[in-house]
């Protein structure tokens, strides 16, 4: 009976040695070989989304990990070094849900792999971080099921970097650390021709002055924005880019093509005016009165397969013809403004559609001289 009580306590010995090693195998791990702390490893063991990310249509999450991928709701990240937010999580496209994180804990045969999480400010007494509740700005919830796996989710701008923190409950100075980081957006875009306030997400109506030439409407094509106030990385480059833009032929009777019907045709005509400049129009001059013309390569296509096209569009017409022509044209589509103004970490677009609300200066013309290679009212 002794014999067996001795053979007990010594199984029972070496399994407390074993249980020991396993516990003291992942925390020296933890320890010596970075392996909580190295995610690189991690990292390549990250969920990839299964959107195209070549796709620029791709809606923007507002988050990204330390090194620009994109981070949605939906799929479990390998917890990055670092993370940076451009957007609340309440106003993002694809991770409105939060961003879930891993911590991986090695070696497998680790008995206890549970984590802790924790998020403080880097310097929680700096300027804007004192009396500031962390909480407020970043919230970080644990799977119920299995601590290694939580949620983060971003409340509103802040301005101090915030360290998230997954200790290990085995050996709690085990920890992996993440920085994150609020960076400075584009908020708002104006854009100007000269002294006319195009509308962005609306129409800009123009008065197209035909009388002379010195007229103060329109001028050169400007572009103002404002930056984020509230941040922790500073906005590095900013590029703007205006573009004009027309469809040819479109049934909604944009003025860059439309059609008639004049006497001698009878399959109809085409009048096609090709819009020859601007792609990108910021620093540009546009006047809206006859240099507007200048703008534009005329073109006259009788729409029959036996006749050859014509390039003198209002050579045949008196004044009074062309008055009634540029009237008719009143509440169409000069082009269509498309404005992009991006950021490292946000790009902001509006468009406007420029219409012609009214032709003004007819008093002013006493004769006219119209041709494809030249405008000129005199």
């Amino acid at each position: 009976m002794r014999s067996n009580n001795i053979w007990i306590k010594i199984a029972s010995f070496l399994l407390v040695v074993i249980m020991l090693g396993a516990i003291g195998v992942g925390i020296w791990l933890g320890v010596e070989t970075d392996g909580f702390r190295d995610w690189s490893y991690f990292n390549d063991q990250t969920e990839q989304s299964d959107g195209d990310e070549d796709n620029e249509e791709t809606p923007s999450s507002g988050v990204t990990d330390g090194d620009g991928n994109e981070m949605a709701s939906g799929t479990a990240y390998a917890l990055p070094r670092a993370m940076v937010y451009a957007a609340p999580t309440a106003q993002s496209e694809t991770a409105s849900e939060g961003v879930t994180v891993t911590a991986t804990v090695l070696p497998e045969t680790a008995l206890d792999k549970s984590v802790t999480w924790s998020v403080a400010f880097a310097d929680a007494e700096s300027e804007w971080a004192v009396e500031k509740d962390v909480s407020d700005y970043l919230t970080v919830t644990p799977d119920e099921d299995d601590s290694r796996i939580a949620v983060l989710t971003c409340e509103q701008a802040f301005g101090e970097q915030i360290i998230l923190t997954a200790a290990s409950v085995a050996n709690p100075e085990v920890t992996a650390t993440c920085t994150i980081d609020y960076a400075q957006t584009v908020t708002s875009v104006t854009v100007k021709i000269g002294n006319i306030d195009v509308v962005p997400g609306g129409n800009t109506d123009v008065t197209v002055d035909i009388g002379h030439n010195n007229t103060d409407r329109g001028g050169e094509v400007t572009v103002e924005y404002t930056l984020s106030e509230v941040y922790t990385l500073a906005e590095s480059g900013v590029e703007t880019n205006v573009g004009l833009t027309y469809e040819s032929g479109d049934a909604s009777g944009k003025w860059v093509a439309y059609s008639g019907v004049t006497a001698g045709s009878p399959g109809g005509s085409t009048y096609a005016l090709t819009y020859s400049g601007l792609e990108s129009a910021v620093g540009e001059t546009i006047y809206f009165d006859t240099r507007i013309f200048d703008q534009f390569d005329f073109a006259y296509t009788v729409s029959s397969a036996f006749a050859e096209p014509e390039n003198d569009l209002f050579a045949d017409m008196d004044i009074s013809e062309v008055k009634d022509l540029l009237a008719g044209r009143t509440g169409k589509i000069l082009w269509s403004l498309n404005v992009s103004v991006s950021g490292k970490y946000n790009t902001y677009t509006a468009q406007s559609d420029i219409v012609l609300s009214e032709i003004d200066g007819w008093a002013e013309v006493e004769d006219i001289q119209l041709d494809k290679d030249e405008i000129i009212f005199q």
